[in-house]
């Protein structure tokens, strides 16, 4: 699938915690289904993910298979901060943010500096197959 498809196909999908399929996402399913169908990649993913473990705890167990880029890259994900804590994570995808929110919302493609104003602290991170050193904030 075409990024452009992709964003088409989800923008709109209802957030569902802890879902990740194609038609109910949060906003690591989202990067999953992302890495699935556009890049042909399958994630890593933790077995408490689907338990429903918090999202912190989870983002620990995950952000050893990224490295961290000072800037945002297209096909990476940022992380977003409230505090000292990573609440959020989405997709860059085109100079854009993709990514899925709840509170009664779902997928979004908005653009990036506006998703930055939303939390005290972004971080950005692109995929590698190996174990790395997690980004300097991370926990």
């Amino acid at each position: 699938m075409q990024k452009t498809e992709f964003i088409q196909r989800m923008v709109g999908i209802p957030w569902v915690n802890r879902a990740c399929c194609l038609d109910a996402c949060d906003c690591w399913g989202l990067v999953v289904l992302y890495y699935r169908y556009v890049r042909g990649i399958e994630l890593h993913q933790v077995a408490g993910y689907e338990a429903g473990r918090d999202f912190l705890t989870c983002y620990l167990d995950e952000v050893v298979f990224w490295q961290c880029s000072d800037v945002p890259l297209d096909d990476g994900i940022f992380v977003g901060y409230v505090g000292n804590r990573a609440e959020h994570v989405g997709l860059i995808v085109n100079g854009g943010a993709l990514h899925s929110r709840g509170d009664g919302g779902g997928v979004r493609y908005d653009r990036l500096r506006a998703v930055e104003k939303m939390f005290t602290r972004m971080e950005y991170l692109t995929y590698a197959d190996y174990r790395n050193t997690a980004c300097s904030g991370a926990g």
